[in-house]
């Protein structure tokens, strides 16, 4: 557990803080410590006991003296998404990050970022609503970086498969799609919990404050048509594959075909000759075999004439 006092401007690291007259307190915690602060900040034992599981809910609630948020953040690390819970607790006297007890990497950066704008916040009329206004900046920033990755993936497979439409594609459109709809659904709820925010039934901000979390809220409804726009793309994938796995398959056929074409006529002649009828006149020429091997090569380089003519070669 760590967190800072915007009244005294000191970091501090305790089990327990200490809540007194005028106090504005931001703490960083995990799950398993919510517990110890539960008598102290004077909360809901159930928004506590929602804490400490992930129900993959995406929820925000206001409580007498309090509001409560509970969201979900999806991170890519290796090739495998895991889902991770935030909850934060939120009044006129502190700010509650909970983080799990072994958060990702943007997690960590989330909280790290919220503890070095703490000394900058305390210049603020009202420090703790700009801090929780950053903590909704910095997931809005962070989703942003990432669909956008995302995009450039998507884009970078489809010229790949452009080129080389080969089966190895396969699961990685179907790992892509299976990203892109996270996030969408993610965004989704995540743009609720915005609405909720601008409701503001516990009035902790003013008009001027409203109108920041109101960009903020209009970023996410943004960044939630993105991850739809990159789900429809990532869809786009499958069919951009068969349709050139499909071009491919058919350019093969041609190939085929042709070859078809130019040893089909001397398969025939040779297949006639083959046949061994006593009445057969060229078997007694003198030049007959050249002649049979000139008139196959004469018709294959008709065929190949026809061929290039109609721009088929």
């Amino acid at each position: 557990m760590r967190g800072y006092d915007l009244k005294n401007g000191v970091e501090f690291a305790l089990d327990v803080p200490v809540i007194s007259e005028g106090s504005q307190l931001v703490v960083i915690c995990n799950s398993d410590e919510l517990y110890s602060l539960l008598d102290v900040f004077g909360w809901d034992k159930d928004t506590v006991d929602e804490c400490t599981n992930l129900d993959e809910k995406i929820r925000f609630t206001n409580y007498d003296g309090y509001d409560f948020v509970s969201m979900l953040y999806a991170e890519s690390e290796n090739e495998d998404m895991t889902e991770q819970e935030i909850n934060i607790f939120f009044s006129d006297k502190y700010l509650t990050l909970v983080l799990p007890e072994s958060p990702g990497k943007t997690l960590s950066k989330l909280a790290d970022s919220l503890m070095a704008a703490c000394p900058l916040a305390m210049s603020r009329t009202a420090p703790l609503i700009h801090l929780y206004y950053l903590l909704f900046d910095n997931l809005a920033s962070f989703y942003s970086d990432t669909l956008e990755e995302i995009e450039s993936f998507i884009e970078d497979l489809a010229e790949e498969i452009e080129v080389h439409p080969s089966k190895d594609y396969i699961s990685e459109i179907v790992s892509i799609r299976k990203t892109t709809y996270t996030y969408k659904k993610l965004l989704r709820a995540i743009s609720y919990v915005g609405d909720q925010v601008l409701l503001d039934d516990n009035k902790f901000l003013d008009a001027s404050q409203l109108r920041h979390f109101r960009d903020v809220d209009t970023r996410l409804a943004k960044l939630y048509d993105f991850a739809d726009n990159l789900y429809a793309m990532s869809k786009d994938l499958l069919n951009l594959y068969d349709s050139k796995a499909n071009a491919q398959m058919n350019e093969t056929v041609k190939k085929l075909t042709i070859l078809t074409l130019f040893f089909g006529p001397p398969t025939v002649i040779a297949g006639v000759y083959g046949m061994n009828f006593i009445r057969m006149p060229e078997l007694e020429w003198e030049f007959g075999y050249p002649i049979v091997l000139g008139f196959m090569i004469l018709v294959s380089a008709v065929i190949y004439y026809i061929l290039k003519l109609k721009k088929w070669l």
